[in-house]
């Protein structure tokens, strides 16, 4: 998942080691999914079940949509069409990239406060077999909008003060040889 040819030092490394551990979490919350509705459907058919497994699995998967998305974030890997972007001179990519980075930050606001409302609201609420509570599954919108923000910042942080050109941004690949990046991978559609 992680691009491992990166050599992080400080900050950096324990970034990296924090978006690993969240990788380790989303494969137990995979694992997890996969053996409890495996178990429920095996059970089912010698007219069993248990009905917390059901919602086991319902919470692994929420956690598990939202925490990808997160490790999508920062390695741009949610759907882009990228056409636009590249056939623009560099100052232009700059204004557009810093125009969709606002969007995803202020869309990214939305969820959170959204999702810290609802977290509120049914903060003395519990999921009916399993108890757990229903503020901690609404926050995991919180979550991810908070972190999606964060990383947002940072590509803003990266393209005006560390100068890292727009395509490098978006692909994460150096663009030494003049050679477009988006185009060795196989065009604007990612």
């Amino acid at each position: 998942m992680s691009d491992s040819s990166r050599k992080s030092h400080g900050i950096g490394a324990a970034v990296d080691k924090l978006f690993r551990g969240i990788e380790i979490l989303i494969a137990i919350f995979l694992g997890a999914m996969i053996f409890f509705t495996f178990m429920n459907v095996v059970l089912r058919q010698f007219g069993i079940g248990f009905p917390w497994s059901e919602e086991i699995a319902r919470i692994c998967f929420i956690y598990l949509i939202y925490l990808g998305a997160i490790i999508a974030a920062r390695e741009n890997q949610h759907l882009m069409i990228d056409t636009l972007i590249c056939k623009l001179p560099p100052l232009g990519q700059k204004c557009l990239y810093f125009i969709i980075q606002g969007l995803v930050i202020w869309l990214m606001w939305i969820l959170t406060n959204g999702a810290f409302l609802n977290a509120w609201n049914n903060r003395n609420d519990f999921w009916v077999a399993t108890h757990f509570p229903v503020f901690l599954v609404h926050f995991a919108g919180v979550l991810l909008g908070a972190s999606v923000i964060i990383i947002s910042l940072v590509n803003l942080y990266r393209m005006f003060v560390l100068k890292e050109p727009v395509v490098e941004l978006l692909t994460g690949h150096k663009a030494d040889d003049g050679e477009d990046p988006i185009a060795k991978e196989g065009g604007g559609l990612q």
